[in-house]
């Protein structure tokens, strides 16, 4: 049985049989994700009606990973929706968003948890995490000819250890290996701070890769599902340089600095194999964004300005009214949006008091986001807040510059899930264990204070931080577990010394 498996650029792969195809995150858009602020690089547009027709005559399974624009991408999944055999799989997410938008494509949707396995010729399963506003998973996908680990944006590199066992030998491995979140692009910090904080940032990514690369051991790895480029923002972000946005350049020395040279760097639209491979992918010149530009539509540009502060005021009260019943720190910081110079052009958000505050400049601590009255706008109306912050298009600045979960979640999470994803956070599983380091036992909370990372698979680096695996928080063990950048802790204890 023929086998063929294809890129089709950003985190887009389908795999084919004469009679089955499996199609993982299409995003083959012209306008796009988070507003018209991404886009594919290399631009993978042109391919739509090709992956229409290879999929055409065939079973169709489409696997959609989470729910970010530039996973789940609605304009191509239109092309599907006439497709007489084709059901679009997902994750079972406790956060319906998802599934109810697929329905409203039309698109037959399946729901999945890690138990369940589906295809015919083509096998696969999935892992998830689904922990507070985070909803991402990975999938395995065992072909006839070969298997597949797509693990894109999913931060399960405490699982590892675990996955390795559950998967067997992996033929081609894939993950994201560049940033895609707001900080610290989008924050007011002094230009050297801003790069230093981007190279720990990407430092930590790339550790995390190299790690997966090791731990899985595939006989080929396959990085995708980044960087997009910004074609109508600020011409540094699409460099690499001095930001998270990283290309395959940076990558690939990194990975050969560390003995890794099996990697594949594949372009849109060409099939995978043991032979493809090619230089990596560079940033795009500035020739290739002008001529860019001037084919493309800025999709910002054509969103309405609908702004009206009574409304938004509404939307902030009905947030707060479903965190009322949870008690908050009395430390936690005041948010504040702001669109423009006068006094009457703010919102203060006391989340301690649960209360809506008419007054510029709040005390600290506090986290300011200010942006034009159209990205407030999108607030206003049914769009997500997660996806309206990562169209960059607005300036944070944090008082004092310290990392807050509380005021995170409030950003980012739906309002269907905001109280859950609060209890969720405030309610960590309190289990500890012991770990051991350089003769020296310590005591700690086994669960990562920020999105709940298992420690039990950290690292511990040269200054004695236990380095959490999913986003690389670190824990000064010198400093009673205390991390320096979120004045959060895991409680290390010093026990008696090792043998």
């Amino acid at each position: 049985m023929n086998t063929d498996f294809t890129f089709w650029g950003h985190n887009c792969f389908l795999v084919e049989t004469d009679s089955e195809a499996l199609l993982i995150d299409p995003w083959l858009n012209d306008s796009g994700a988070f507003f018209g602020s991404w886009h594919q690089w290399p631009p993978n547009g042109h391919l739509r009606e090709a992956v229409r027709k290879r999929c055409a005559e065939k079973s169709l399974r489409i696997y959609l990973t989470h729910e970010h624009q530039d996973h789940f991408d609605q304009d191509t999944l239109r092309l599907f929706a006439g497709h007489p055999d084709c059901t679009v799989h997902i994750p079972a997410y406790k956060d319906k968003f998802l599934r109810d938008a697929l329905l409203g494509l039309h698109l037959r949707t399946v729901e999945m948890d890690e138990s369940a396995e589906a295809g015919a010729q083509i096998r696969f399963r999935l892992f998830i995490d689904d922990s507070g506003i985070n909803h991402d998973s990975a999938i395995f996908v065992r072909a006839p000819d070969f298997t597949f680990f797509n693990q894109n944006d999913c931060k399960l590199f405490d699982r590892m250890p675990m996955l390795h066992k559950a998967l067997g030998q992996v033929d081609y491995y894939s993950v994201q290996f560049s940033g895609a979140n707001w900080h610290p692009a989008c924050f007011d910090l002094p230009e050297e701070q801003r790069r230093q904080l981007a190279r720990k940032k990407v430092l930590s990514k790339l550790r995390n890769v190299l790690g997966g690369i090791k731990t899985l051991a595939p006989r080929f790895f396959i990085p995708a599902a980044g960087p997009a480029f910004f074609p109508f923002l600020d011409p540094a972000l699409n460099s690499g340089v001095g930001n998270i946005f990283v290309h395959q350049d940076e990558l690939d020395k990194y990975l050969v600095q560390n003995g890794i040279h099996n990697t594949l760097y594949l372009r849109p639209g060409e099939r995978v194999g043991e032979d493809t491979s090619h230089a990596p992918v560079t940033c795009p010149t500035a020739d290739q964004l002008r001529l860019y530009r001037a084919s493309h539509r800025n999709s910002w540009d054509e969103i309405d300005d609908t702004f009206a502060k009574e409304r938004f005021e509404q939307v902030l009260q009905r947030r707060l009214a479903a965190i009322k019943s949870i008690a908050l720190p009395a430390g936690t910081p005041t948010l504040a949006f702001n669109w423009g110079p006068g006094d009457d052009d703010w919102l203060q958000v006391d989340l301690a008091a649960n209360a809506i505050v008419h007054a510029p400049t709040p005390p600290a601590p506090c986290e300011i986001v200010k942006a034009s009255t159209k990205y407030f706008s999108l607030m206003c109306g049914n769009e997500r807040w997660q996806d309206i912050a990562l169209s960059l298009q607005a300036s944070v600045q944090r008082i004092p510059d310290v990392y807050n979960t509380i005021a995170n979640i409030f950003l980012f999470a739906d309002e269907s899930n905001l109280a859950e994803s609060l209890v969720q956070n405030l309610n960590l599983p309190t289990e500890r264990i012991a770990i051991a380091h350089q003769g020296q036992r310590y005591e700690i909370n086994r669960y990562c204070p920020h999105q709940g990372g298992d420690l039990a698979y950290a690292s511990i680096d040269d200054d004695m931080n236990v380095v959490c695996p999913r986003h690389s928080w670190r824990f000064d063990l010198g400093c009673e577990g205390m991390c320096k950048t979120s004045g959060m802790s895991i409680n290390a204890v010093r026990l008696d010394k090792t043998d």
